[in-house]
C-alpha cells in the first residue's frame, strides 16, 4: 500500500472533546472546550493539556493553578462546540447559556459540569510553552463519575459514557463498537 508523506501535524485520531471549567470569580466560572489533551501517567495520575495563552480562561487558570476536566456525551456536541467557538469574555455564564449545572468539586475551587458523565479535579504540576499556548501537565486529584456509567464492577464502561469524540478533520463522533479485549487479544500471535 502507497502512502503519501503529509509532513508534520496534528492528524492523531480520535482525540477527545473535553469541557475545562476554571473558578473565575467567588461564584462564576468559564467553560472552554479543549481536544489537545490525554493522559500521560497513570501513578500518580496525570494528564496533559494545551491550552493558547491568549484564551479568556488562561489567566484563571494560571491564578488558581487548577481546574476540572469534563468529559461531555456524545449528545451535547452543540454546547460544547458553543464553548469553543465563543469566548468567555463575550459570554461571560457560557453555563447557563449551556444549560449547564455547576458543582462544587471535593479538592478544588473550580466546578465539575454536572451534565458531563465523568469529571477529573486537576491541579498543574508544570507550564511548559507552547507555541501560541502552554502545555500543562496536571496530576488528577479526583474523578467522579455518574454511577450510570459504571458496570457491576464500580469501572467506567466507556459505551455507557458515551463520550463525544473530535477529530482532526473538524467532526464530532461518538464510540463505535468494541473490537478487542485489550491486553489479551494479542496472545492469539504468542508463541508457545
Amino acid at each position: 500500500m502507497a502512502k503519501k508523506p503529509l509532513g508534520p501535524s496534528t492528524s492523531l485520531f480520535p482525540m477527545p472533546a473535553l469541557l475545562v471549567a476554571v473558578k473565575t470569580a467567588p461564584q462564576s466560572a468559564n467553560v472552554m472546550t479543549v481536544a489537545w489533551a490525554g493522559i500521560v501517567s497513570g501513578d500518580p495520575p496525570r494528564m496533559a493539556l494545551e491550552i493558547g495563552r491568549n484564551h479568556y480562561s488562561t489567566p484563571f487558570i494560571e491564578s488558581e493553578g487548577s481546574f476540572t476536566v469534563n468529559v461531555p456525551r456524545s449528545d451535547m456536541a452543540v454546547p460544547v462546540d458553543y464553548c469553543g467557538l465563543v469566548s468567555g469574555s463575550h459570554d461571560p455564564d457560557k453555563p447557563a447559556t449551556c444549560r449547564w449545572t455547576l458543582l462544587p468539586s471535593t479538592r478544588i475551587a473550580s466546578p465539575l459540569i454536572a451534565e458531563c458523565p465523568l469529571n477529573f479535579e486537576c491541579r498543574i504540576e508544570r507550564k511548559v510553552e507552547a507555541g501560541a499556548g502552554y502545555f500543562y501537565l496536571v496530576e488528577i486529584l479526583e474523578t467522579h463519575a455518574d454511577e450510570a456509567i459504571l458496570d457491576g464492577e464500580g469501572k467506567i464502561d466507556a459505551g455507557r459514557l458515551d463520550p463525544l469524540i473530535f477529530t482532526p478533520d473538524g467532526w464530532y463522533y461518538r464510540l463505535g463498537e468494541r473490537v478487542e479485549q485489550a491486553f489479551s487479544a494479542g496472545k492469539a500471535l504468542r508463541r508457545a
